[in-house]
């Protein structure tokens, strides 16, 4: 793994692709430029500087500051977009939320990453591709619309497990359920905490987009708010049926935990007369009937067994079982 900061340098409108790992030059510093960086690398803070020095020092700590929120705030010229997308990195889980930095001037774009994100490595072989550069709105947008667009395999994946859940429980539920319904909750949960907010960010820059972006870019914004509060909808209906199917589920456990127990009573209630019948037998104290009789005992069990006979059968007319 490379140990540089700087992951893509993309020229805009009159610029030239640099590649990936691109070293900007220091005359062109001026020009419409994308730089996207790993801020996670120990040299992060000052390869930024370096290669954009049109950042305050604040807008560099929020680029490389540990924990973020998705936000929008503007200053004066100056727009400051964190978002946070679903984890689409090999062997990780998709709610563990990766965070996208994006600071603009309207002219030079700067992101940064801790983590990898597939929203802009997907922009940025896009842009790389295409026969001419594109401009800083086309960036910011695209970034937005990947990272929501990103999001739509996942949930739809959440939703497939959330109803083979539900047609095994069909059935009858069974104790390992309970654990996967508690994952499935456990992962709704996790994604609607950044749902809601990353929804108001990408509102608030869909409202800015307006006079910062241009109409055409306001109409994809708006389009990709439209989208993400739809799959803010469906994970609030994922967690509705969870909701349900626990409830549902604790009712057959329940269920089943009561007819065992009414079982239970039911050979409890044949066995009491014939435990106390046999506890009665058992003392040792003079004058038992039957002690010398050779036939006694198969008197005594042929009772107890025709007493059982008789209790199953009252029972049962009572509709007991």
């Amino acid at each position: 793994m490379s140990d540089k900061a700087l992951i893509h340098a993309v020229y805009l409108r009159d610029g030239v692709d640099t590649g990936r790992h691109a070293v900007v030059e220091e005359g062109r510093i001026d020009e419409p430029i994308w730089l996207h960086f790993n801020v996670s690398q120990p040299n992060a803070r000052a390869e930024l500087k370096k290669a954009a020095p049109y950042i305050d020092d604040a807008m560099v700590d929020a680029l490389c500051a540990e924990d973020t929120r998705p936000r929008v705030e503007e200053f004066e010229k100056e727009y400051l977009v964190i978002l946070r997308g679903i984890n689409l990195n090999p062997e990780e889980d998709p709610e563990d939320m990766v965070s996208l930095r994006i600071w603009s001037d309207g002219s030079h774009v700067v992101s940064a990453q801790r983590r990898s994100v597939f929203a802009a490595r997907k922009l940025a072989a896009k842009l790389q591709a295409a026969d001419q550069p594109a401009s800083s709105s086309e960036v910011i947008v695209g970034l937005t619309v990947n990272i929501i667009e990103n999001m739509a395999v996942p949930i739809s994946e959440l939703m497939e497990e959330i109803d083979e859940l539900e047609l095994e429980m069909i059935d009858g539920g069974k104790p390992e359920h309970r654990t996967k319904l508690a994952n499935l909750r456990h992962k709704v949960l996790l994604l609607r905490r950044y749902f809601n907010p990353l929804r108001a960010a990408v509102g608030l820059l869909k409202d800015l987009a307006t006079t910062w972006l241009g109409e055409k870019y306001t109409r994809r914004l708006r389009n990709a708010h439209d989208d993400l509060t739809r799959h803010l909808e469906d994970l609030d209906a994922a967690r509705d049926r969870l909701q349900f199917q626990q409830e549902e589920l604790v009712t057959i456990m329940s269920d089943r935990l009561n007819r065992n127990m009414y079982t239970l009573s039911i050979v409890a209630a044949i066995f009491l007369p014939l435990g106390f019948i046999t506890g009665l037998f058992g003392i040792n104290v003079g004058g038992m009937p039957g002690v010398d009789d050779g036939t006694a005992f198969w008197v005594v069990t042929g009772g107890c067994g025709a007493i059982a006979v008789v209790l199953a059968f009252f029972f049962r007319r009572s509709g007991w079982f």
